[in-house]
């Protein structure tokens, strides 16, 4: 649906054909230039007779026509060509990096999503959980069996996981509405978005040379690696420009010299006497090295996120493989437990209070831990470019 739909996507497209276009206008030759000059629209004394231009007209007629074509030398046509496909790369790049990027946008808003449903999930247990406690301690209270302290605190706290749940649905629902934007399908529902169990196996996923795939597929990279390009095709048509270009003549002139009818052909050239393009050159030198250093930044900064997500990626992993050593079930079968507790008056009110808490609190965070796994894992991916 995202490369379908995506209304980003089909705008960038344009780009890609204008940079199309741009190169075929590169490859075509300058223009001729004609000149019709020296008609004169009247005669005097010392005029000559003429032969007649056409019917009864023109004894008297003098005219000069003269065409001229430019003739690039150096090759400049075809280095401006090179640099508009170096151009047209960047169009390619930057779509490949907007698909890229929304394609991450994606995956940030489908696990986000996923998250907020499980702490939703979560809520919904505990919440169902103090709306009978709360229907049990207000006969208790009514009855004067139990403080009506007990009862406002139930009460106090039932309320705030409520608060608690309709947050979760507001956000479950921005991050569902960014799945619609990105896909373009308002009819997405939340039964459609899957919600299946998380692998755990990451790390395995990752490919040993993913440092040379790094290097091939990394957007940033490429790009910084066309500037230079660019920058040294610019270089090499400064120093093109060096060479003067020609312009060829060809002229015809009636009555104007010592032949009636002149045919003559000539050329023209500027001499490079005073510009020989010292300073385009040496500033095109200077974009070069600039792009080059910038490289070289580039690859450094590059290898220490590449280090830095590979490592998040197995500490959470190892982390969250530590957590299902106690089931989610066996958790939630201390609840039941507590509850019994509580009943029987085992523990108190207070007790069970804290451990829904702290419940609540270690569920949550395994499902921000696993939110942070999978999210490192996209950014690697879009970090390497690859879908491994």
């Amino acid at each position: 649906m995202l490369l379908q739909h995506n209304g980003q996507l089909i705008a960038q497209k344009y780009q890609i054909a204008a940079s199309d276009a741009l190169i075929v206008q590169e490859k075509l030759w300058s223009n001729p230039t004609l000149s019709i000059s020296e008609v004169n629209l009247w005669k005097n004394g010392t005029s000559e007779t003429l032969p007649y231009l056409f019917g009864k007209y023109g004894q008297q007629q003098q005219v000069a026509v003269e065409l001229e074509q430019l003739i690039e030398t150096a090759g400049k046509r075809q280095k401006r060509v090179n640099l508009k496909s170096l151009e047209k790369k960047d169009a390619l790049l930057e779509y490949e990096e907007l698909l890229r990027q929304l394609q991450f946008e994606l995956d940030e808003a489908y696990w986000n999503y996923r998250g907020v449903s499980r702490k939703e999930a979560l809520l919904d247990t505990i919440v169902n959980l103090y709306q009978n406690l709360e229907q049990q301690y207000k006969r208790q209270s009514d009855l004067n069996n139990i403080p009506k302290s007990d009862y406002l605190r139930i009460q106090s706290a039932l309320m705030n996981f409520e608060k608690d749940r309709v947050e979760l649905y507001a956000d479950k629902n921005n991050w569902l509405t960014k799945i619609k934007i990105l896909t373009q399908q308002e009819a997405i529902e939340n039964l459609q978005i899957e919600q299946g169990d998380v692998r755990l196996d990451l790390t395995q996923k990752i490919p040993l040379n993913i440092e040379d795939q790094l290097w091939d597929q990394n957007i940033g990279y490429q790009k910084q690696i066309n500037e230079r390009d660019k920058a040294q095709q610019q270089l090499r048509i400064e120093k093109a420009e060096k060479t003067p270009n020609l312009t060829f003549q060809l002229n015809y002139d009636r009555g104007g010299n010592i032949m009636r009818d002149f045919v003559g052909v000539g050329l023209s050239m500027d001499l490079p006497i005073w510009n020989r393009n010292k300073g385009n050159i040496k500033a095109a030198e200077s974009r070069t090295k600039h792009a080059e250093s910038e490289q070289q930044v580039l690859l450094h900064q590059l290898k220490g996120q590449l280090k830095d997500l590979k490592y998040q990626v197995q500490l959470y992993e190892a982390t969250l493989l530590k957590s299902q050593q106690i089931a989610s079930e066996e958790r939630k079968a201390m609840i039941a437990n507590y509850q019994k507790h509580l009943q029987k008056k085992q523990i108190t009110l207070l007790e069970f209070i804290d451990f829904i808490e702290a419940y609540q609190e270690t569920e949550t965070g395994i499902v921000d831990m696993t939110l942070s796994y999978q999210l490192a894992f996209a950014q690697l991916q879009y970090l390497t470019g690859q879908k491994f």
